[in-house]
């Protein structure tokens, strides 16, 4: 055979090699995909919880691997809640296998114990998981113009950008970074003690490290929270921004749940403009006749002397207080 023609076959054929073994590995990362939902949903089913998906269509060839999974419904195994949604599609880079993003397609119904459901709808709704061996590297959740809605409840949430991402915190073995940042929220309803703020959030976030974060996978019957805050878990505001109605601020504190589960714990923020927040939580209609009064004497002295403050807002003992005068009676979490 000439050269010449030799140099003619041997880039067609490594071509033609690299198209198959490129197909090979393809098909062999979406079997391995499809395994590995199977064997997720397996393992779920033994524990007690219930997994069903109706259908799993492969995608995506040559570039991309995206799994549509059909008719998806989770039951857990405790708590008493259950997800449904018809389609959600599990998307795979094939040069990062170990980088998986799920998107939800359709609405989610997710129903709790007591049989009240919220049904989650959003142009985007993007859930990530990124692994680093076996351990968990990263997991996000990002969402755009997310709406939640409890058919039993009036009015209806509504975010134009969520944004909440998870991961080992690296100073320590059993706690976890948690950050969440919202925009342009609108709140259903008002928030009990805080009505005359309103319903529109400008901006929401936080900075959260979640101590002894491995309890949160374990749970008791009636009590999802017990175990973990029976080890000791709490939560470490780290950075805490808030830009709600009148209060502009950004503060840290510490919190967590007391024996009866109520919240227990701590916020420090500091106000540059005190009055009209604390004439804002004097004028809600839960408010206390004594704290009302006591309310109203602070802001009206800040507006006489116009210094900033550091408010302090604890929960403790059943007990929600501000700058330590008690504002209302704190009822368990769950």
């Amino acid at each position: 055979m000439k050269a010449r023609n030799l140099f003619l076959i041997i880039p067609w054929a490594l071509f033609i090699a690299a198209a198959l073994g490129w197909i090979f590995y393809w098909n062999y990362l979406a079997s391995e995909a499809e395994r590995r939902v199977h064997a997720w949903q397996f393992e779920q089913n033994a524990s007690g919880a219930t997994v069903e998906i109706g259908q799993v269509i492969r995608h995506g060839f040559p570039v991309f691997l995206r799994l549509e999974l059909r008719d998806v419904r989770y039951v857990a195994s405790r708590g008493g809640w259950r997800a449904e949604t018809g389609r959600a599609d599990l998307n795979i880079d094939p040069l990062k296998p170990q980088h998986a993003i799920l998107e939800a397609k359709a609405p989610i119904s997710i129903t709790r114990a007591n049989g009240a459901a919220t049904n989650v709808r959003a142009d985007a709704l993007i859930a990530s998981v990124r692994m680093d061996g076996d351990r968990l590297a990263e997991a996000g959740v990002e969402a755009n113009n997310l709406v939640l809605d409890d058919p039993a409840e009036e009015g209806v949430l509504h975010a134009e950008r969520v944004m909440a991402s998870v991961r080992p915190d690296p100073r320590a073995a059993s706690e976890y970074q948690f950050s969440f940042e919202a925009q342009t929220i609108t709140l259903p309803r008002p928030v009990r003690s805080f009505e005359a703020f309103g319903l529109d959030v400008a901006r929401m976030h936080a900075a959260i490290v979640v101590t002894q974060g491995a309890l949160l996978m374990q749970s008791s019957p009636g009590d999802p929270l017990g175990p973990w805050r029976d080890g000791g878990g709490r939560l470490r505001f780290e950075g805490l921004e808030l830009n709600w109605g009148p209060l502009q601020t950004t503060g840290t504190g510490e919190g967590g749940l007391d024996a009866q589960r109520r919240l227990d714990g701590r916020l420090v923020l500091p106000v540059d403009r005190p009055a009209p927040v604390l004439t804002a939580i004097a004028n809600g209609p839960n408010i206390d006749r004594d704290a009302r009064r006591a309310l109203t004497l602070l802001a009206a002295g800040y507006v006489v002397t116009g210094n900033d403050i550091t408010l302090d807002i604890g929960a403790h003992d059943g007990v929600l207080r501000v700058e330590g005068l008690p504002v209302r009676p704190l009822p368990p979490v769950y």
